[in-house]
């Protein structure tokens, strides 16, 4: 076997390797999400304010997002105010703007709002990316394989 075979195979299998990680923590994501979906209680809220998260790279540049900060009342009558877990710049929402917010009452840290961003992007980027390593990773493999095929 040649050195471009051997980098081919490597290339290819690391590449597959990582792409079907990323594959399964995609479908892990969207088999919770699902979960989370069918579940929840859905319960208007409404957006009181923003957070404004600002954070620096490696190289000192910084960017920042608004978090939705959303008050909403569970079936227990108490007013809940919770803190979305995903931000954007500009802000996705307006300030007092009626959302949607998916609830579980055995667990009040699981509080989302009813959106395709907030729900179904991580699954949807993790199992994209993953089956598109896994695509090239596993054409690269065709190479090698089809030269260790056509020497026998």
């Amino acid at each position: 076997m040649n050195d471009d075979s051997k980098f081919f195979l490597m290339f290819g299998s690391m590449f597959a390797g990582i792409g079907g990680l990323f594959a399964v923590i995609g479908i892990v994501f969207f088999i919770n999400t699902h979960s989370f979906v069918k579940t929840a209680e859905s319960l208007p809220g409404t957006v009181i304010d923003f957070k404004l998260r600002s954070s620096r790279d490696s190289k000192g540049r910084s960017s920042s997002a608004y978090y939705p900060i959303v008050k909403f009342t569970p079936s227990s009558g108490q007013k809940t105010i919770f803190e979305s877990h995903t931000g954007s710049k500009p802000p996705a929402f307006k300030k007092g703007q009626q959302v949607e917010v998916l609830y579980h009452s055995q667990d009040q840290d699981s509080v989302m709002i009813n959106s395709w961003f907030e729900l179904w992007f991580l699954p949807t980027m993790f199992t994209g990316l993953g089956s598109i390593f896994v695509l090239v990773g596993g054409t690269v493999l065709v190479i090698p394989l089809r030269r260790l095929v056509s020497l026998k």
